[in-house]
């Protein structure tokens, strides 16, 4: 499959984000390319679909951004909305490498206080240079966060974490009252397809 440039977490709408268990990288592949070629007339309302496999081989993960909050389907994955984004202004670097944190929450006071808390916590004069951007992604219930990291490579995620650079966020994670670390994982882009505006 040709190589897709990562979703824009930016663009106004709904992201409807989900992970499976795959059994293996073939396991991956296959499940990404039955579920794209199932989707050669999309639903309307969606926008983009991005497919991610994680890099030990067991998770595909599904981000879905809608256009038209109505359209989107009230049973499945979790429904987010973009809450702030950490970045360059004039960030060029390509991502390679997407890490997820997600944390049940009790409650939008909570994801409001949880996420001021960890950008409080970035340093001020710049992070690791592989650190490309930063989403805080907040589900339309108000139970969970989602923090969305990009990278330029799973190297230099893994580099920044072998020097203590995450150890502040690590307190935070484990530390703050009402919210609980529930999974998060290393992911590489496998496949995206776009359809432009709503239809």
């Amino acid at each position: 499959m040709p190589a897709a440039p990562f979703p824009d977490l930016t663009r106004p709408g709904t992201l409807v984000i989900g992970t499976r268990h795959a059994d293996g990288p073939d396991r991956q592949r296959a499940l990404v390319e039955a579920e794209s070629g199932a989707l050669a007339t999309p639903p309307p309302g969606l926008a983009a679909v991005s497919w991610f496999l994680s890099t030990d081989g067991e998770t595909v993960l599904t981000l879905a951004q809608w256009d038209d909050d109505t359209a989107v389907p009230l049973a499945g994955p979790p429904r987010y909305r973009l809450d702030r984004s950490l970045a360059e202004e004039h960030e060029t670097r390509v991502p390679g490498c997407l890490i997820t944190a997600a944390f049940d929450v009790d409650g939008p006071e909570r994801q409001r206080h949880f996420t001021d808390a960890v950008i409080a916590a970035q340093p001020r004069e710049g992070g690791h240079p592989g650190a490309v951007s930063a989403h805080f992604l907040h589900s339309v219930d108000g139970s969970r966060v989602l923090l969305y990291t990009e990278w330029t490579s799973a190297e230099a995620h893994q580099e920044a974490a072998e020097a203590g650079d995450h150890d502040k966020g690590h307190e935070l994670f484990s530390g703050t009252p009402g919210v609980r670390l529930t999974h998060g994982g290393r992911f590489h882009l496998r496949h995206a397809l776009r359809w432009g505006p709503a239809r």
